[in-house]
C-alpha cells in the first residue's frame, strides 16, 4: 500500500493515524489563513486579467472530478459563442517558463491532464505553476475571451471572477480537518465564498446532505458523467459496455489519479461485475511497459491512456474510459449571466 493509500485511509476511513499530526494544526490554519487574508485585504496586488477567470478547483487534495468540469466547460462555452482558453499547472514535470500545449504534445513534458484537456476540448492551453504567468502568455500567444483555470483555487497570484469547487460525493470533505491530519487545503467554510459547489453524482448522497447542513451560504450542485464506451489505447476503435463487459471476459483495471475508487464505481456502473485484478497507482503516474500486463484485456483512465500511447506496447487490448459531464441547467443559466457582467464591466 502506497502512501497516498495509507493517508486516504485515515482521512476518510476508520484509522485516523494522521491524528499524530494534530499539534502541527495551529501553524497549518495560521499559514491557510494569513494566505487568504492577505489576498483578500490586497486583491489588487493579484494579476487581474483582461477577461473573465473562471477557477475549477477544491479544498482538497485528490481527485473530485475537475477534469471533466473543464471539459464540459469549455464545450459549453464555445457553443455559446465564446473562445475559451485553459491554463493549468502541469503536474509531474518541470517548467522554466510557460508552454503552449496542443494535441500532439507529450505527457512527459507539459503533464498528463493537459494533454488531454487539449485533445478533448481543443481549445488552446498554456502549462506553467505560475497561473498569472501562463494566462498573460496565452493572451498573447492566443484570441480567447474567457479563461479556464483547471485547478489553482488557493493560487492566489491569479485574481479570479468565478470559482467552482469540486466536491467528491462519497468521500465529501472527510475528516474535515486540514492537512496533514486531514485532506482540506482551505477550511470547509471557504466553499461558503465560491459561486458554485458542485459533485458529480446522480443525487444528493448523505455525505453531501451533511456537507450542505454545515455550510451557511453554499449548497451542492449535483452533475452526471456520461460513458458512452471504451476507446481503444490510439483512439480508433469503440468497444460497446454490453460486449466488453459480457459473459466471463476478463479485465486488468489499473488508474494513476487522485481517487481510483471512482474510476472503478463507474466501470460497476457500467456493466463490469468483478475485475480479475486492480493496480492502482499514485497521482500523475509516470508510466513505463513494464506496467501494463502482456496480455488480457486492460482498461484505464483517458488521463493514463495520454502516458501510454507512446510506450510501444505489445498487449493490443489495451482500452480506455472517456468521461462526458452534463452540465446542470441551473449552473449555465447563472453563469452565462455572470460571465456576460464580468465581460462587459472589463471592457468599461
Amino acid at each position: 500500500m502506497n502512501l497516498e493509500s495509507l493517508l486516504a485511509r485515515s482521512w476518510y476511513g476508520s484509522c485516523p493515524w494522521t491524528k499524530v499530526f494534530t499539534p502541527l494544526m495551529p501553524l497549518v490554519k495560521k499559514v491557510v489563513y494569513k494566505k487568504r487574508a492577505t489576498f483578500l485585504a490586497n486583491p489588487s496586488q493579484s494579476y487581474r486579467a483582461p477577461v473573465p477567470v473562471i477557477v475549477v478547483g477544491n479544498i482538497s487534495v485528490g481527485g473530485t472530478g475537475k477534469s471533466p468540469m473543464v471539459v464540459a466547460l469549455c464545450e459549453w462555452l464555445r457553443d455559446s459563442g465564446f473562445h475559451p482558453g485553459i491554463v493549468s499547472r502541469g503536474h509531474g514535470v518541470t517548467l522554466t517558463s510557460p508552454v503552449l500545449v496542443d494535441e500532439h504534445s507529450l505527457a512527459s513534458q507539459v503533464g498528463d491532464e493537459p494533454v488531454m484537456l487539449a485533445r478533448r476540448t481543443q481549445c488552446p492551453i498554456v502549462v506553467y505553476p505560475k497561473r498569472a504567468d501562463a494566462v498573460k502568455h496565452l493572451l498573447n500567444v492566443a484570441k480567447v475571451d474567457v479563461l479556464v483555470c483547471d485547478d489553482g483555487m488557493q493560487h492566489y497570484a491569479l485574481n479570479r471572477d468565478i470559482e467552482i469547487a469540486m466536491v467528491d460525493a462519497q468521500r465529501g470533505i472527510g475528516n474535515g480537518c486540514l492537512l496533514p491530519v486531514g485532506p482540506l487545503r482551505e477550511p470547509v467554510e471557504r466553499l461558503d465564498s465560491v459561486d458554485y459547489i458542485v459533485s458529480i453524482a446522480n443525487q444528493i448522497t448523505p455525505t453531501l446532505a451533511a456537507l450542505n447542513h454545515s455550510l451557511e451560504h453554499g449548497s451542492v450542485i449535483t452533475a452526471t458523467l456520461s460513458s458512452p464506451q471504451l476507446m481503444s489505447l490510439d483512439g480508433a476503435c469503440q468497444l460497446a459496455f454490453s460486449e466488453a463487459f459480457a459473459g466471463d471476459k476478463q479485465w486488468h483495471v489499473m488508474a494513476g489519479i487522485g481517487n481510483p475508487e471512482r474510476f472503478l464505481n463507474t466501470l460497476h456502473a457500467s456493466g463490469l461485475t468483478k475485475p480479475e485484478s486492480v493496480t492502482w497507482f499514485s497521482d500523475h503516474h509516470d508510466y513505463h511497459k513494464d506496467d501494463i500486463p502482456l496480455q488480457g484485456n486492460v482498461i484505464m483512465t483517458e488521463k493514463d491512456a495520454v502516458k501510454c500511447q507512446n510506450l510501444a506496447l505489445t498487449n493490443k487490448n489495451v482500452w480506455y474510459l472517456p468521461v462526458s459531464l452534463s452540465l446542470p441547467e441551473t449552473l449555465k443559466t447563472t453563469l452565462i449571466n455572470k460571465l456576460q457582467h464580468i465581460k462587459d464591466e472589463k471592457m468599461s
